[in-house]
């Protein structure tokens, strides 16, 4: 008999969460999982998941809360899954308004994607108390979540993967390049939404300022309604629109990054990111930041360069020194290359995810 699995991703689906529930969701189908998803009602998440063949059930969860979990609750009813694996803050409020209607009869797991980075007591609380069990992207996340009051025994790390096409090694980023009108240059990418703080706009801003004009950013993600507002913050800095690319969200991202000469990631806080090893698999040498969970990735020297966020010019620095030292720059990109394809692929994702699944409703039996 199929064990039955209620993936549940609400919000407009731009997140990497949402990215993760997709491939969740095709990983354990392909494993002999009875698996539907649960979407809002015109999100990314419902389009994609529509390509990808999922079944799923759109909600509009722009109405109150209430209406919500009573239209989860119809197909929870319909269904009776065995596991409810939620994504978002909005997921977990649904999560557990299940567990008090229907109790124990299911697995309730919260996927956690960010650092936890205070101690909301009342928080950890409600976790231990209707949650089985969480899964953190990073150890990073995961001692995030140990600080912050939730118990150690209902913590998982399985850590983020990515969709690699087959034809990955064929691909490459001239005609990008060529059409950006950026053959001359020497591109820095980044691909992330625009949060200044959190995603160290501030300081990959700072540390490109003090670089000659051959140098240029190419920033993908960024929606072209929040462009006007990375070239007012940048110009703060020094930077003229000129020495920014920004091409948009795209859906097709891979060109893009066989574009790019080097990989940014400035930020002060990431769970485990998809964009560094988007950015691996494309061989492109990666600068980042010494965070918890980058750090789990990039290995200073080894398969990329790690700097201190408190310290900007070290990026300088590190993006200077890979220009010059192109055997480091190729070490590293080969090394980093390689981690991804033995350890973050997809299908290892799934193993994991699966085997996680399997042996905590094998143990529940016994």
């Amino acid at each position: 008999m199929k064990k039955s699995v209620f993936q549940c991703s609400f919000g407009d689906g731009y997140a990497g969460s949402a990215r993760m529930a997709l491939y969740g969701c095709t990983q354990l189908a392909m494993r002999d999982y009875d698996v539907a998803l649960l979407a809002s009602v015109g999100s990314l998440t419902a389009e994609r998941a529509l390509k990808e063949g999922i079944t799923t059930t759109t909600i509009d969860t722009t109405r109150p809360l209430n209406e919500v979990i009573a239209s989860v609750g119809a197909a929870f009813e319909k269904h009776r899954p065995r596991f409810f694996i939620s994504y978002h803050s909005l997921d977990r409020k649904v999560g557990r308004a299940l567990r008090g209607r229907y109790g124990r009869s299911f697995f309730n797991i919260a996927d956690r994607q960010n650092l936890s980075r205070t101690v909301p007591i009342i928080g950890s609380l409600l976790y231990n108390i209707y949650f089985d069990y969480l899964i953190a992207c990073s150890d990073g996340v995961a001692r995030s979540l140990y600080r912050s009051g939730i118990l150690k025994r209902k913590v998982q790390v399985i850590r983020n993967a990515i969709a690699i096409p087959n034809d990955i090694e064929s691909i490459n980023g001239t005609n990008i390049r060529r059409k950006l009108g950026i053959d001359a240059k020497i591109v820095l990418g980044l691909s992330a939404w625009f949060h200044k703080e959190r995603k160290g706009f501030d300081i990959l801003f700072e540390a490109v300022s003090k670089l000659d004009e051959r140098y240029i950013l190419l920033i993908i993600g960024i929606p072209a309604s929040d462009q006007p507002k990375v070239v007012a913050y940048a110009a703060e800095f020094g930077l003229p629109a000129t020495r920014l690319v920004m091409p948009g969200f795209l859906e097709n991202v891979w060109e893009f990054y066989k574009a790019m000469d080097m990989f940014l990631l400035p930020s002060r806080s990431e769970g485990f990111s998809l964009a560094l090893l988007e950015a691996a698999a494309a061989r492109v040498p990666s600068i980042a930041s010494d965070i918890p969970g980058t750090n789990e990735f990039i290995r200073h020297n080894q398969t990329g360069l790690l700097f201190d966020v408190k310290q900007p010019h070290q990026l300088t620095e590190a993006i200077l020194r890979f220009s010059t030292d192109t055997a480091l720059a190729k070490r590293s990109a080969e090394a980093a290359h390689d981690s991804v394809f033995g350890q973050y692929t997809v299908d290892r994702y799934g193993e994991k995810l699966a085997h996680f699944l399997d042996r905590i409703s094998d143990t529940s039996k016994e």
